[in-house]
């Protein structure tokens, strides 16, 4: 026998105007970092901006050669990764968080690759973005600190001289394991960036995004008197101006407090 006590459902209709798309940001993660959304969140509190993550795989290195090598086989994987957004059209901003293999794979490879899947669609990176950064803020000599070993810190700076740049000092931890490099912490990037600031640098640029580096951008733009450019930073920068979005953000340096920089 039916129930007596039938759910009656009451059709209702808006009251107010619908919410206003607002940007969503495509993170395309290597599958090693768990650093990067925690880092870009930090930065950007802003909830009306969406970060929406995917992930590719990355080898972990057991040479200095294998580690070159691991970065050039991500170009492989960008075509793959846009496709996991759905619908196609939801996503016109995407950000390949990787710094040393943004400086292997040009930003043109980067691009042809991601439009296969997603025809359209802007992309950028933590190299794209510094090297954008750079030439917004008038910098062209730079100090860089990285964790990474002499051949893939090779790499980066190259991709910065190459661009139009200069690496006046460099130093670096070290570490070829990314669990190495993810336990670097923000205290000791902040004593390494200090003691190894040079005089004719104009800025401190600091690549990786598996450096936790967003609590000490401000400070050492304090201490040092120069604009900090990071990896996590830099990426966010050029997402949000691809995505037009011309709203402050404070607290992590000066180039994502002024608008104007975009």
């Amino acid at each position: 026998m039916p129930s007596q006590n039938r759910l009656s459902t009451i059709h209702v209709e808006p009251s107010y105007p619908a919410v206003q798309a607002e940007p969503v940001v495509g993170l395309i993660v290597c599958s090693n970092d768990y650093i990067t959304e925690l880092e870009m969140r930090r930065m950007l509190k802003d909830e009306r901006i969406a970060l929406s993550a995917t992930r590719i795989k990355h080898e972990e290195p057991s040479s200095p050669e294998m580690a070159i090598e691991s970065l050039h086989r991500h170009i492989y994987e960008i075509a793959k990764a846009g496709e996991m957004f759905d619908p196609p059209d939801a996503i016109s901003v995407f950000a390949y968080a990787c710094t040393s293999g943004s400086a292997v794979i040009s930003q043109q490879k980067l691009e042809s690759e991601l439009h296969q899947a997603r025809p359209g669609a802007s992309l950028t990176s933590p190299m794209a973005g510094a090297l954008r950064a750079f030439d917004k803020l008038g910098v062209k000599r730079v100090a860089m600190l990285t964790p990474y070993i002499e051949e893939e810190g090779a790499v980066v700076a190259d991709c910065i001289e190459n661009s139009g740049f200069r690496v006046c000092a460099s130093a670096s931890f070290n570490r070829i394991s990314e669990v190495g490099i993810a336990a670097v912490s923000p205290e000791s990037i902040f004593e390494a960036a200090c003691t190894m600031d040079s005089w004719e640098a104009e800025a401190l640029f600091i690549p990786c995004t598996l450096l936790r580096t967003s609590s000490i951008i401000d400070r050492l733009e304090e201490r040092t008197g120069k604009p900090v450019i990071t990896a996590h930073q830099a990426m966010l920068w050029d997402s949000l101006r691809l995505a037009g979005y011309e709203k402050p953000v404070s607290g992590y340096g000066r180039l994502l407090k002024k608008p104007a920089l975009r």
